[in-house]
């Protein structure tokens, strides 16, 4: 399966939904963003279950949704997590920033609805260059992960 080099980018990623449950990476996430878009704003929720529920959240709508952590519901079934995220955030770009590899994110990035793919312990420049290309209505993946894929072969076996 091909992988897809554009979408429509349709607002500039100013409102940013972070969900980790390490509080310290969404103030990480904001001072990189800041760095190239002064008007990024970062919200921060623990969990995804936490964010889809929060009321703090309601009518919220978010560009870009950073996903680094997942409950046992939502790591089996991604697409379900990320078509949540999606609907209650009113159709942002989502990010998994994952310290995992899994080729079958690369493969379904598409269709999941996932635009980017980061791994947690790459450089601040990485993170930098994924912001970038979603800005700029790109999906991405991180060097890391794109080399494992690509470069090793280490894709889906079928």
């Amino acid at each position: 399966m091909p992988f897809v080099t554009h979408y429509d980018a349709t607002t500039p990623l100013d409102r940013i939904l972070v969900i980790d449950d390490l509080p310290l990476i969404p103030l990480a996430f904001q001072e990189v963003f800041r760095s190239v878009n002064p008007s990024a704003q970062v919200e921060y929720s623990e969990n995804i279950f936490t964010a889809l529920s929060a009321k703090t959240y309601a009518n919220t709508i978010f560009d870009l949704v950073i996903t680094g952590t997942f409950q046992d519901k939502y790591s089996t079934n991604l697409q379900q997590a990320v078509s949540e995220l999606k609907k209650r955030f009113g159709q942002p770009l989502v990010m998994i920033y994952s310290n995992t590899y899994d080729p079958l994110i690369i493969e379904k990035m598409p269709v999941a609805g996932i635009d980017a793919y980061v791994h947690k312990y790459e450089a601040i420049g990485e993170i930098l260059k994924a912001y970038q290309h979603l800005s700029n209505g790109e999906p991405y993946v991180s060097s890391m992960f794109h080399t494992l894929y690509y470069d090793y072969g280490l894709g889906v076996r079928k």
